[in-house]
């Protein structure tokens, strides 16, 4: 029977990444029967189905997906080793290694590293982008330097510290009724089209305590967990939304603005660092570097 190899994973972490075997092969530079091979293979010596064929599209089954966290890990760490070797080759001795929720991924970190990179000449960096549970069991198996996660999070091998409360804003776009006033309130919501957070994300509890609290039911059109989701939609006229300041500055180059949201929703952005690992000079550096960049995101 065919062994396993890295050639089966890679075929596998590919599909279910674009969707499309040929999409697939393209990426990984080799034919679409050569990734159905693999994928038979694969399959075969597992004893299960890793994709079913609906909507011209390969979807994951439960056993992909289940299989899927494990496979990423690893092709991390593959991923380090490769960089790693380009870096001593180029005689660079000091690498950042970061992993982050989307929200502080999308711009601020990217902005923020640049100009770090740029006064430590000698340094590399890895940014990659998961979901705070994810995160927090890399950052413990020190795959990263580095995480940045939503609190409330307990998680053995973890140092976790607040970063920023990210206290929520409103977001709209600038003819909306709401953009003449200072600071929105729950009130100020009622009856309105309004983008919610979905019941599964953490700031749904403090949000909807809020509208409880004031009596206030906006016309939700529309429920995601997702911050960049919400804000796509306000660019697309679908109300307004609540959600964290480095998001919501993210999308003014989409036209949209901001306003103070009263009471405070905080967010609760977190920076995790494993645990019994004394932080190097360039981790401290970083950080004290990055504390001084996110006052900048500060609502006025």
């Amino acid at each position: 029977m065919t062994q396993i190899g890295h050639k089966h994973w890679e075929a596998f972490n590919a599909v279910l990444h674009v969707g499309s075997f040929t999409q697939a092969a393209r990426l990984l530079r080799t034919s679409q029967p050569s990734i159905s091979r693999l994928l038979k293979e694969l399959q075969e010596r597992l004893g299960f189905a890793l994709f079913t064929r609906a909507d011209g599209r390969n979807w994951p089954t439960a056993e992909a997906l289940a299989l899927h966290d494990e496979v990423e890990r690893s092709f991390v760490g593959l991923e380090r080793i490769a960089e790693r070797a380009a870096q001593i080759k180029e005689q660079r001795v000091e690498q950042l290694r970061i992993v982050s929720m989307p929200a502080l991924a999308h711009q601020f970190l990217p902005a923020a590293l640049a100009r770090f990179l740029e006064e430590h000449r000698g340094v590399a960096a890895a940014l990659q982008v998961q979901r705070s549970e994810t995160i927090a069991s890399w950052v413990s198996t020190r795959q990263f330097d580095i995480g940045f996660a939503m609190l409330p999070m307990e998680k053995p091998g973890v140092d976790i510290e607040l970063f920023d409360p990210a206290i929520g804003v409103c977001v709209m776009l600038p003819d909306h009724p709401l953009a003449a006033r200072d600071i929105i309130t729950p009130r100020d919501l009622h009856g309105l089209a309004f983008v919610g957070k979905g019941r599964d994300s953490f700031a749904h509890l403090p949000l909807q305590r809020a509208l409880d609290d004031a009596g206030s039911i906006p016309d939700i059109r529309v429920d995601t967990p997702i911050a960049a989701v919400a804000c796509e939609l306000v660019a697309n006229g679908v109300g307004v939304t609540i959600t964290d300041r480095y998001t919501a500055s993210a999308f003014t180059s989409r036209g949209l603005i901001w306003r103070r949201f009263e009471p405070d929703v905080p967010y609760n952005f977190g920076v995790l660092f494993p645990s019994h690992s004394q932080r190097t000079e360039l981790v401290e550096a970083f950080m004290h570097f990055l504390r001084g960049q996110s006052l900048n995101c500060r609502p006025s």
